[in-house]
């Protein structure tokens, strides 16, 4: 099959080290039905290239000639071909800029949120808490002490207080002045450029939705929420959610989340991944949110979630991360 080998040309295709089998073929098969294909007299073949198992899958599908090249070790479609042309091919891993960032500027702020997207992020995580007479903000924590020149709940200040904060002067002189941003105005700073990927810490789902609607981005943006009930109650709002919530203590915990929210992406925090947990996702049908912050966010981090099969990363140092993406084409 010409294919498998036009597609393993791809300069991401480097030897490494991996100690899980290659999934089977029938699994590699299952992978191209979940692009919609519903394949008959399907034939395999497995190679290995460059230290990497990959399957060549052919067959037809509703009458159109079908090939497919499976990753066999992260249990990822590569490329998808209908009657010779192609139809699909992995477009690469998206990257998150953890709060923006917290390492160019202040984070969860309209310049953190430039920073990041100066710098590569395709998604800019922000988390958004409401104020004591009803407005979306973003703030990180509970309290506005760590990250402002004062001190109070956000859920006990107004908007008006909020607005009067100093949410840069900590971070350096260059950001003194730096405003806490409502929900509206982060989603209006980045639009067109990069989209959020929202952690609803607290607030009215209700009002959550208006404004991710208001602003023409549902169907289209992640969201993170720690409380199931809650990321729940938003999604009886409207389901036009891309959720991404986390599997209990990694792989242990991956049916009960399916079968809890059924979600078309899962997170995964660094202390409960593995190449196993990804693969799983990947052979459910999902993709792989891998976080690679704190302690072990560093380059050898990142290349083990890049060889696992990770489709998202996110990270507080997008300056390591988009160099390694771009190196081996899988990031533009």
């Amino acid at each position: 099959m010409n294919i498998l080998r036009t597609s393993l040309s791809l300069a991401f295709l480097v030897a490494v080290s991996w100690g899980l089998d290659p999934i089977t073929s029938n699994e590699a098969v299952q992978l191209v039905a979940f692009h919609d294909v519903k394949l008959e007299n399907a034939q395999t073949r497995l190679t290995i290239q460059n230290g990497i198992p990959f399957y060549a899958v052919a067959g037809v599908d509703r009458g159109s000639a079908v090939e497919a090249v499976i990753d066999a070790r992260a249990a990822r479609v590569v490329e998808l071909r209908k009657r010779g042309e192609v139809v699909y091919s992995f477009p690469g891993i998206v990257t998150v800029g953890h709060r923006g960032t917290v390492k160019f500027a202040p984070e969860n702020t309209i310049a953190a949120f430039n920073s990041a997207i100066e710098r590569g992020a395709d998604l800019l995580e922000m988390d958004v808490r409401q104020t004591s007479d009803g407005h979306l903000v973003i703030v990180h924590d509970q309290s506005v002490a760590r990250t402002t020149d004062q001190r109070g709940d956000v859920a006990g200040l107004t908007l008006t207080e909020i607005k009067a904060l100093d949410a840069g002067s900590w971070f350096g002189d260059d950001y003194k002045g730096e405003k806490v941003p409502t929900f509206e105005e982060a989603l209006a700073a980045i639009a067109g450029r990069a989209l959020p990927d929202i952690d609803f810490k607290a607030g009215d789902p209700e009002k959550l939705v208006d404004a991710v609607r208001d602003a023409g981005l549902l169907g289209k943006v992640t969201l993170y929420c720690g409380d199931w009930e809650k990321l729940k109650a938003v999604l009886t709002l409207d389901s036009g959610f891309i959720i991404r919530p986390t599997a209990p203590k990694g792989l242990p915990g991956l049916a009960e989340l399916v079968a809890e929210l059924n979600p078309p992406i899962v997170n995964i925090d660094w202390k409960y991944f593995s190449e196993e947990l990804v693969r799983a996702i990947h052979l459910g049908g999902r993709k792989a949110f891998v976080n690679t912050m704190g302690d072990e966010d560093n380059a050898v981090s990142m290349v083990r979630a890049i060889e696992a099969g990770a489709d998202y990363i996110q990270t507080d140092h997008l300056d390591v991360l988009l160099p390694l993406l771009r190196q081996r084409a899988l990031h533009k």
